[in-house]
């Protein structure tokens, strides 16, 4: 029997040789696409068949990708009813703005296409990178002359509609993200309505997160999806990216509340930082349901408790909230103590760095603390600093108060 010595690298198995003019086994690894750290497995056998199992870390460098700056952007301009392309057009002055908490506005003025209409989606790529996927409001045109104003949304727009209430146990049982395709799926997709259906749009579940909780947005059986993909984003780290894959426009649901991009104000190229603390906090909240009511309570340690007498409760504000379902109020609550530390009051421009909306990042300040947020909104201007906004700031307030009574 010969020795042998079996290596398993990034999920792959290698058989290396020995060689006897150097007298170490060989092989060639497949490198992966991701620079990182990786764990090696090595498997021993020698002569007699006895094993020896060790495990080594191997360094990655993964290769910069080149990146061609042309100073050049051009917007894509999709037919919304097959995603044929109509036109591809140059822009020089531009806002872009992606915020999906106030739906706001981007304005791009280009001369018209005759083709272009309301509805139509729109790519926008700089330096070859898609930094705006958008949907066009209306197209407006004044005195006659050859530049029109385009008023567009990001794209997530394209679900901003009313539906009816169906398979919401999904987001128990199987996760907000398989709730939301399902919606799209049966709406925009495979609609027993074939006229109204997207048959080019594709939508990928990446992550599964079950929560306890109900559509809050609901009236008489009937919400709106826009809406409340919105409020997933904000309360839950649901983010939605989109992707031209074999002409079909392709849409990822994930919770991104793992993969956070850190922002180092001391050590980035970063201006304009502004950052404003809020000390105001629910300590109580009451849950009104259909049958009995819920009530819990913040502790200074963060945690909460349903404890009226426990010594440990902050003091704060009381807040009284409705949910139809009583199973619900429990994560009803939890949402609501998450106002304590949710706030739009970091700003800062990042020189020559796109992040998308939704990313979850690590904001280290110039005092080291480190602030876990997410990126609500994008400015995007010809210059070479993007404008961030900051939404859901985990502040820890508690600790904030003590120290101002302290003082």
């Amino acid at each position: 029997m010969n020795s042998n010595v079996i290596i398993n690298f990034n999920e792959q198995y290698y058989l290396a040789t020995y060689n006897k003019q150097s007298g170490y086994y060989e092989l060639e690894l497949v490198a992966p696409s991701t620079g990182g750290i990786y764990n090696t497995d090595i498997t021993f056998t020698n002569f007699i068949g006895e094993k020896y199992e060790d495990t080594k870390k191997v360094q990655i460098w993964a290769k910069e990708q080149i990146k061609i700056e042309t100073n050049k952007v051009f917007m894509w301009i999709f037919d919304y009813t097959d995603f044929s392309v109509k036109n591809i057009v140059e822009i020089s002055d531009y806002e872009i703005n992606i915020d999906e908490e106030t739906n706001a506005n981007t304005l791009i003025n280009i001369l018209k296409s005759n083709s272009t209409k309301s509805q139509d989606i729109i790519a926008i790529k700089k330096n070859n990178v898609v930094v705006y996927w958008g949907t066009i409001k209306d197209i407006q045109n004044e005195n006659g002359k050859q530049v029109y104003k385009n008023t567009i949304r990001y794209i997530t727009n394209i679900f901003n509609q009313k539906i009816k209430l169906e398979k919401e146990n999904l987001i128990k049982e199987k996760g907000i993200e398989d709730f939301i395709a399902e919606a799209i799926k049966d709406n925009f997709i495979s609609n027993i309505d074939a006229f109204v259906n997207k048959k080019y749009l594709e939508v990928i579940v990446k992550t599964h997160t079950k929560k306890q909780i109900s559509v809050s947005n609901v009236n008489n059986g009937i919400y709106n999806l826009h809406t409340w993909m919105t409020n997933c984003t904000q309360n839950y780290d649901i983010v939605y990216d989109f992707f031209i894959v074999n002409r079909k426009l392709v849409m990822t649901i994930e919770n991104k509340s793992y993969d956070k991009e850190l922002i180092d104000t001391q050590a980035q190229a970063i201006s304009n930082y502004t950052e404003v603390f809020k000390t105001d906090i629910v300590s109580k909240v009451e849950v009104l349901t259909s049958t009995n009511t819920y009530t819990l309570y913040l502790l200074n340690d963060r945690t909460t408790t349903t404890d009226m007498n426990d010594i440990n409760r902050a003091e704060g504000k009381v807040e009284t909230v409705f949910t139809e379902k009583y199973e619900d109020a429990v994560q009803k609550a939890l949402d609501t103590m998450k106002s304590n530390s949710y706030n739009h009051n970091i700003t800062f421009n990042l020189y020559d760095k796109y992040i998308k909306v939704g990313t979850p990042i690590a904001i280290k300040t110039k005092e080291s603390i480190i602030l876990d947020t997410y990126i609500s909104a994008i400015k995007i201007t010809p210059g070479k600093f993007y404008k961030y906004t900051c939404g859901n700031i985990r502040i820890d307030f508690i600790d904030k108060l003590l120290k101002e009574r302290n003082r």
